[in-house]
């Protein structure tokens, strides 16, 4: 993991490694996690809005260094979170649960399968397919109607 030269703020002598999924606070160790653990552990203030901006443009300004077939430009990422049918469909906990199984499966081919037979998270990847290949989903929609066969 990247450290950006952050110092541990449990032991304040080695180089932070790891983020508290809670509160956000930086570690080094297990050590100093359990020791962190140990104590009164907050969740982390939502950012302001200001991070979150800086954060925007950071985010926007990132090439990759790697590109494959399957790399989604940043434009696209940005339709995503833009996307208002997408970000109602991420507040559903069930989903939700979902894409925490299909993230951390030991077999993912297998939790994709078992997902895809879920009508939210078909729903889910209809969506996000839609920003991100809209050609392909345009393809897939059944042909427009003829005004002879609607009569």
């Amino acid at each position: 993991m990247h450290t950006d030269g952050r110092q541990c703020e449990v032991c304040r002598g080695a180089a932070a490694k790891y983020r508290c999924p809670r509160c956000r606070l930086q570690y080094c160790s297990v050590g100093c996690y359990k020791t962190h653990q140990s104590e009164l552990c907050r969740p982390a203030q939502p950012p302001s809005r200001q991070e979150v901006q800086d954060t925007e443009a950071r985010t926007s300004r990132q090439q990759v260094l790697f590109p494959t077939d399957d790399t989604v430009p940043p434009r696209t990422l940005e339709k995503l979170r833009k996307n208002d049918k997408l970000k109602a469909l991420l507040g559903n906990p069930h989903l939700q649960d979902m894409l925490g199984e299909v993230d951390g499966a030991a077999n993912a081919q297998v939790a994709m399968r078992r997902a895809m037979v879920e009508p939210i998270f078909t729903e889910f990847a209809d969506v996000v397919l839609g920003v991100v290949e809209p050609d392909l989903e345009a393809a897939n929609a059944p042909p427009p109607k003829n005004k002879r066969e609607a009569k």
